[in-house]
């Protein structure tokens, strides 16, 4: 029997994976459970960009929503900070990196991406700067300056790939978007509805043990 386990798909400036972040931390205190995130990239490449008014138009009301419906909340220094600069580069290139790097380093991917979700959405910090991301990484008692040094190299050679992958996966479970959650099970895929667990990871846990108890068919 293989390993099971939880996939996530994501992206660092998403605020509805923000909002499911609890969901995630619940996840983590199963026994013997893998989680795999995979990041889609929605800012990378040509599609990054600069903070912007039209930008936090845009997002205000999902995460007023987001608010409301998962508790998670969203700090005075990202919303009275860091929304309102327009130096503040938007590109999910440099954290989905660092997640990578993470996971690679110490199998700390997870715990490398709710702190950098925690560093924006909480604290107002610009988590595709490769500066902050060197913060966060030694936060988490990795070595910043080796860490950032990594970086690049692995930008240059695992980022596209792992998004192209992350975005077939996303496909084949027929998802609309991020976040999205599967649980594979002896090689068997199956979907996890976010709306289902968004506020409840209790439940998200729950669920998750008794698919993990039942005999294989």
């Amino acid at each position: 029997m293989s390993e099971p386990v939880l996939h996530y798909l994501y992206d660092p400036f998403c605020g509805w994976c923000y909002g499911a972040a609890p969901m995630i931390s619940a996840a983590q205190k199963i026994s013997d459970l893998k989680i795999k995130a995979h990041g889609v990239g929605m800012l990378s490449g040509d599609k990054a960009k600069m903070m912007s008014a039209e930008w936090r138009d845009f997002v205000r009301p999902h995460e007023e929503r987001i608010h409301v419906y998962s508790k998670q909340e969203f700090g005075d220094a990202y919303v009275n900070g860091v929304q309102q600069r327009e130096d503040i580069l938007l590109d999910s290139t440099p954290p989905i990196a660092a997640m990578l790097l993470a996971e690679q380093i110490s199998g700390r991917g997870i715990d490398m991406l709710k702190r950098l979700q925690t560093a924006y959405y909480q604290e107002g910090r610009a988590i595709a700067d490769k500066s902050v991301i060197g913060e966060v990484a030694s936060e988490l008692d990795f070595d910043g300056a080796s860490f950032v040094a990594q970086l690049d190299g692995l930008i240059q050679d695992q980022v596209d790939g792992h998004i192209a992958a992350s975005s077939e996966l996303l496909k084949a479970l027929s998802a609309r978007g991020v976040p999205a959650f599967a649980i594979e099970i002896d090689g068997k895929l199956r979907s996890l509805p976010l709306g289902r667990y968004l506020a409840r990871p209790a439940i998200f846990k729950a669920d998750i043990e008794e698919l993990l108890q039942k005999p294989a068919a």
